[in-house]
């Protein structure tokens, strides 16, 4: 049993998704709310928080519900696909919100924006092994997370070489980010079947298990 890297290296754009748009996140949003708008670190802190009270209740319930249904797209990918369609519809409005001094707008984009994320992280997270022989798992986790590096990367050079703090509107870092979020999911869509795949590994964790069975039924010593 060998692993895909080929069909694990186009499952890794889920994480590849979620880990720019971390990055993008954890670099520039301080900046907005403490430059921008003019909000003390002590407030800034408990927005950037909110992430986290988020991912405490909805995580285990959306991985939970994604386990639980069953569409022509799979099981996670409708999380997936919708996740990141809210997100990046919204993210583009932080921006807008920031260039206009409009804080309401802003503080509620964000808002939309943490929920939508935190719908398909964790089903984002289980296509890897909906899809991937359990006995090769640790090998893809690895390829997963390289995917994850290289988003993160990506947005904190588009962050670098982008991001102005000088009033003018940062929409291009955004659409930057933004524009790799979408052409991940797409590749996802376009390369990964899950329903097709999750059967085929159920087949093969199977034919490994039943070899297994007889290669231990062999070695053990006769009566």
């Amino acid at each position: 049993m060998k692993l895909n890297y080929k069909r694990t290296f186009f499952v890794g754009f889920a994480f590849l998704s979620i880990c720019a748009f971390w990055e993008l996140y954890d670099g520039i949003i301080p900046k907005m709310l403490e430059g921008t708008f003019g909000l003390g670190e002590t407030i800034v802190g408990a927005i950037m928080a909110i992430d986290n009270v988020l991912a405490l209740f909805l995580l285990p319930l959306l991985g939970a519900l994604s386990d639980k249904v069953n569409t022509r797209l799979g099981r996670r990918m409708p999380f997936i696909l919708g996740g990141t369609l809210v997100a990046s519809v919204f993210i583009l409005m932080l921006p807008v919100a920031e260039h206009i001094r409009n804080f309401p707008l802003f503080i509620t984009a964000l808002g939309i924006i943490l929920f939508a994320m935190a719908t398909y992280r964790s089903p984002a997270v289980a296509l890897m092994p909906d899809v991937t022989p359990k006995p090769l798992r640790s090998k893809a986790n690895s390829v997963i997370n390289l995917m994850g590096t290289l988003g993160g990367a990506y947005a904190l050079v588009m962050t670098l070489l982008l991001y102005k703090d000088d009033g003018s509107i940062n929409l291009p870092v955004f659409i930057s980010v933004v524009a790799i979020m979408l052409l991940s999911v797409i590749f996802l869509l376009l390369t990964i079947n899950e329903n097709k795949l999750r059967a085929q590994v159920e087949e093969e964790e199977k034919a490994y298990l039943t070899v297994d069975r007889e290669h231990d039924e062999d070695a053990s010593p006769s009566a």
